[in-house]
C-alpha cells in the first residue's frame, strides 16, 4: 500500500504533524511519500500512483487556505478525483473563531471535485502534544483500514 502527503506548514506545526503520520504509516509497512506544497507538486503529478492521499495544512489569517498551498486547492477544482480516497488533517489555534478552517475547505474542494474523504478530518491545537500524537495514530489506522478495505 503506498499513501502520498502534502502538506504546508508555516511554524512547523503541520509538518511535525505530517511527520507523526508518516511514521506511524511507515511502522505499518505503508509507503509514504511526502510533499511541501511549496515545492510546487502539481495536482496531476500528486493524485497518481498511490492508494490514498493525505492533505494537511494550517488556517491562515481568517479561516482561509494559506498561501502555500492555495494554488494547489484551487487546481484541485479542475481536476476529476472521482472515488479517490483522501484524508485531510491540520492545525490551528482554538483562539481563533475559524480554527481549522482550511481543513474544511480542502475537504470540501475534494468531495466537490468527486474524492471519497474516507476518515473523519482531524484537526490539531497548535502543535502535536500526547493526545494529538495518539489521534494522528488513530487516524493512521483508520486511514489504512478503509483503504484495505476497498
Amino acid at each position: 500500500m503506498k499513501i502520498k502527503i502534502i502538506y504546508t506548514s508555516l511554524t512547523g506545526n503541520t509538518q511535525e504533524a505530517v511527520e507523526v503520520l508518516s511514521d506511524a504509516l511507515t511502522a505499518k509497512k505503508i509507503e509514504v511519500e511526502t510533499f511541501d506544497s511549496e515545492d510546487g507538486i502539481e495536482v496531476a503529478d500528486f493524485f497518481t500512483e498511490a492508494d490514498a492521499y493525505v492533505l494537511a495544512t494550517f488556517t491562515d489569517e481568517d479561516g482561509v487556505v494559506p498561501d502555500g498551498i492555495i494554488d494547489f486547492y484551487d487546481d484541485i477544482a479542475d481536476f476529476d478525483l472521482t472515488e479517490v480516497p483522501i484524508a485531510v488533517l491540520g492545525t490551528g489555534d482554538t483562539s481563533y473563531v475559524d480554527f481549522c478552517r482550511a481543513v474544511e475547505l480542502l475537504a470540501e474542494q475534494c468531495q466537490a471535485s468527486g474524492a471519497q474523504i474516507t476518515v473523519p478530518l482531524l484537526k490539531i491545537e497548535l502543535a502535536p502534544e500526547a493526545e494529538d500524537v495518539a489521534a494522528i495514530e488513530k487516524f493512521a489506522e483508520q486511514l489504512t483500514q478503509q483503504v484495505a478495505a476497498r
